[in-house]
């Protein structure tokens, strides 16, 4: 709980700044602007998910140090071949390859890409070598480091008239920013690593199954979530991918102040209990704690979302609020799911996941193009959403299965938590279908919401059942 406080922390105050200054970003750039940004977040993800073959998520996992320091080197070279790669495609190709894939909104700011898959690719390398570290602290400075550079990047050039360059800018600076005070900090503790050419070569082949697995199945996994923006651009238009990923970013925020935090420190714990023979106890408390965090505040938010959006953001965003509602249990889902997927590396059954990736990957896209096609926009973020929170209940099972949990505590438990968010949301959800007075909704919500609290604080933090 420490450890997931300092992270969670940190990460508050970031995205307390990120939120205090959306209103004002929100209206110095349009949502098409947003589309624009969506679809380069989606490009650079997808090949950071490429860049270093996913060695750098072995880091916490050996027992030896000499064997961890290798996996960093290795991944930082194998990372450094890859931009220089996609450098000089983009720099020969670019255009032609943006064309062919419908994405030409992307052309004018192509050589941005390789930038950001370098700053994204070691942000997560030092990022995994820090939670070996239990370096918690350093890494919560960096979430206020890359927010508040963030920030300043997209208002500044904003108001400056560049847009959308602002946003593609200040989206790289938000998640490559503090890469130094990482590097100070890991350095002052274990010293620039040297390891030996036979430790690098033994720890390549040792976790091979990263590259061979992990990797397709890490893009796969990003392909799942950030398609979407990508093929709202190809079926309607910019501006809809821009609502969409206001919707998505905004109902995530309880994912990335505490689920983030949880799965980070989830990491390190479940790679020592693998050790010890605990890993079913410590899969289990995690996975309580993220269904009893997740459901009740994301589920809300997206209730009330139209009315936050236009408030909030300003009239032209209330249509984000309607796919907000659509998407929220989905969401809701991830982020209880999301943190668990470090059991598949854990548990060394990156091929299980590979073959789920793939699934959820081929239903995704087959319901957003029929969706796109026959239903319009708001069927195709439906359908999508159907599918993410149906396969993250198959991937749960498999997990918690794999680490000895049994069906009764896979699904009775967590079931319990389900009954008691939906029972607090349900007189919210009949005061808005039956349009009672906005006071006596307030007055619920707070009702629902202090109950919601006190009964998480005393099965989390005091551990006492219900």
């Amino acid at each position: 709980m420490r450890h997931v406080s300092i992270l969670a922390g940190g990460t508050a105050v970031a995205q307390g700044l990120g939120i205090a200054v959306m209103p004002i970003i929100s209206r110095i750039y349009s949502p098409a602007d947003f589309g624009v940004m969506a679809v380069f977040a989606s490009v650079t993800a997808i090949l950071t998910e490429l860049s270093g073959f996913r060695y750098h998520l072995a880091i916490p996992l050996p027992k030896q140090d000499r064997y961890a320091k290798a996996l960093v080197v290795l991944s930082f070279l194998l990372q450094a071949v890859f931009v220089v790669f996609i450098s000089i495609a983009i720099l020969v190709l670019g255009k032609t390859i943006l064309s062919k894939i419908s994405m030409e909104v992307l052309i004018p700011y192509r050589y941005l890409i390789p930038v950001g898959v370098a700053g994204m690719g070691a942000y997560l390398a030092l990022t995994q070598w820090a939670i070996r570290e239990k370096l918690f602290q350093a890494i919560a400075k960096t979430r206020v480091t890359q927010s508040v550079s963030g920030i300043l990047t997209k208002v500044i050039l904003g108001l400056l008239g560049l847009k959308p360059l602002g946003l593609l800018l200040g989206s790289i600076v938000s998640k490559a920013g503090g890469i130094t005070t990482l590097v100070r900090s890991i350095i002052k503790k274990k010293g620039i690593p040297k390891p030996l050419k036979e430790d690098i070569k033994r720890v390549a082949s040792r976790y091979r199954k990263f590259p061979i697995f992990e990797t397709w199945s890490g893009i796969l996994n990003t392909m799942g979530t950030q398609i979407m923006p990508i093929l709202l651009v190809v079926f309607f238009n910019p501006k809809v991918a821009g609502l969409f990923a206001m919707a998505q970013s905004l109902l995530l925020i309880p994912s990335v102040f505490v689920g983030q935090a949880i799965g980070q420190v989830f990491v390190q714990k479940a790679s020592v209990a693998r050790y010890e023979g605990t890993i079913k106890e410590v899969s289990l408390r995690a996975y309580s704690i993220l269904f009893q965090l997740g459901l009740f505040p994301i589920l809300i938010l997206s209730l009330f979302a139209p009315m936050i959006f236009s408030f909030f953001l300003g009239e032209a965003w209330i249509e984000a609020g309607y796919f907000a509602q659509i998407i929220g249990p989905w969401v809701a889902f991830n982020f209880a799911c999301s943190p668990m997927d470090v059991l598949f590396l854990v548990a060394d059954i990156q091929g299980t996941r590979f073959l789920i990736e793939i699934i959820q990957n081929i239903l995704r896209i087959t319901v957003i193009v029929i969706g796109g096609i026959f239903g319009g926009a708001y069927w195709a973020v439906g359908l999508f959403s159907f599918v993410g929170l149906s396969v993250y209940i198959v991937k749960l099972f498999i997990l918690l299965q794999k680490t000895g949990s049994s069906k009764r505590e896979i699904f009775f438990k967590p079931l319990k938590k389900v009954f008691l968010s939906l029972g607090l949301i349900i007189p919210l959800l009949l005061s808005f279908l039956f349009k009672m007075p906005f006071l006596l909704q307030l007055i619920l919500l707070i009702f629902s919401s202090a109950l919601y609290f006190l009964i998480a604080y005393y099965t989390i933090v005091k551990k006492a059942d219900y």
